[in-house]
């Protein structure tokens, strides 16, 4: 193990390391409710809404599924993520087997760097369908969106970051 993680050029593995905590936080922003939140009341992320019922203490949860009608740009934001994630995914699987198995397929850094690019760059257009979502005349207060919301803005920044490093890695060793 230790004569294959030697021969790994370095920034395959800082590349990697880039990618897959992008991944990680990413993954948590997704998946949790709390893109937008008001007050101690309300919070919502892509797929459920959340309030705390005032006189019992109870938070009660709705997904945006179970409504009559779904706004078009919230799942537009949610799609964008999805596939942010899959693409997330793609890379990682991808930069595993150009450690372990493609180890001489040089395009393998393109399709890596594609791929990240792609997950970034989707995961921010999906936040910023997000942060511009309207309905019936309201708007969201820019100053009380949330955690959820913030990790995917950084995952998607770690995923255009690591895919440059894989771009920047097939053009040093191509040279």
């Amino acid at each position: 193990m230790m004569d294959t993680l030697a021969t790994i050029p370095p920034m395959i593995i800082g590349g990697s390391i880039i990618s897959t905590v992008s991944f990680i936080l990413h993954t948590i922003g997704f998946s949790t409710t709390y893109w937008y939140k008001i007050g101690d009341v309300v919070h919502m992320g892509l797929w459920k809404s959340c309030n705390t019922v005032q006189f019992k203490g109870v938070e009660v949860c709705n997904y945006f599924t179970d409504a009559p009608v779904r706004d078009a740009q919230l799942a537009a934001a949610g799609v964008l993520e999805s596939f942010a994630l899959i693409a997330f995914v793609a890379a990682l699987v991808c930069a595993f087997l150009k450690m372990f198995v493609l180890k001489e397929q040089g395009i393998m850094f393109v399709v890596i760097g594609l791929l990240n690019f792609i997950a970034g760059g989707l995961a921010l257009i999906g936040t910023i369908v997000f942060a511009t979502l309207s309905f019936s005349g309201f708007t969201f207060d820019s100053s009380k969106f949330h955690y959820s919301f913030g990790l995917c803005i950084v995952g998607g920044i770690g995923g255009i970051f690591s895919g440059i490093v894989f771009i920047l890695a097939w053009r040093w060793v191509r040279n």
